[in-house]
């Protein structure tokens, strides 16, 4: 993969951001913590062939099997990049009706793209059982995402990042580096109790078929 096919893919996109020359591809291994076994279809966009990325200043390409929803009818899902960091800051680009937990959906909670940095905890005794559940995230958004076709691209996401803890209001730094180990998709689960949300958990999470890194 040299320059010029990276920045034709990024033309067709739409990307203003131009990645640099891609050196010697490597092959990532998988975050154990965050690989949750499923034997249910999915939908082509949930399928991660090929993720490219670059880990100076950090920017990906995720090519996935399938059109990417971006008016909701996909449901809420999303696309994680997993570090050395672990479940502690997890790099995430989102989509979601109903729920506004990010500034970047502007005064509605509409199904627009977004990222965020996240925290994950496995709690066996919580709503979300043997799965992760996110327990902070950031409310301003690390970088940016843009959605075309079966393609999704994140640029200029940052290595460390302070911003709202969505869910207390309180300040929060999240600081996942980029030391890419994994890529993966994932389903969102809101678990309400009551009527109020009571937590949210990452489902059917499945790793990208081919990682390759610069």
């Amino acid at each position: 993969m040299n320059t010029k096919s990276i920045c034709k893919i990024l033309a067709v996109a739409g990307a203003t951001i131009m990645l640099a020359t891609l050196g010697a591809f490597s092959t990532s291994n998988t975050n154990a913590q965050l690989i949750a076994p499923s034997n249910a279809a999915v939908p082509g966009y949930l399928t991660i062939n090929t993720a490219l990325v670059q880990s100076s200043g950090l920017n990906a390409i995720l090519r996935t099997n399938g059109i990417i929803p971006t008016d909701g009818s996909g449901g809420a899902f999303g696309y994680g990049i997993v570090t050395t960091a672990g479940l502690s800051a997890v790099i995430v680009s989102t989509t979601h009706q109903g729920v506004r937990d990010s500034v970047t959906q502007g005064t509605g909670a509409g199904p627009i793209w977004h990222n965020h940095f996240v925290r994950l905890a496995v709690i066996t005794t919580g709503p979300c059982a043997s799965n992760p559940q996110v327990t902070a995230i950031t409310f301003q958004q690390p970088g940016r995402v843009l959605i075309s076709g079966s393609n999704a691209y994140l640029q200029g996401i940052p290595s460390s990042f302070t911003g709202t803890d969505a869910l207390t209001g309180g300040p929060l730094t999240l600081s996942p580096g980029h030391n890419v180990q994994n890529v993966v998709s994932f389903v969102l689960a809101p678990m309400f109790s009551g009527g109020a949300l009571k937590a949210v958990c990452v489902d059917d999470i499945t790793p990208a078929q081919h990682v390759l890194k610069s």
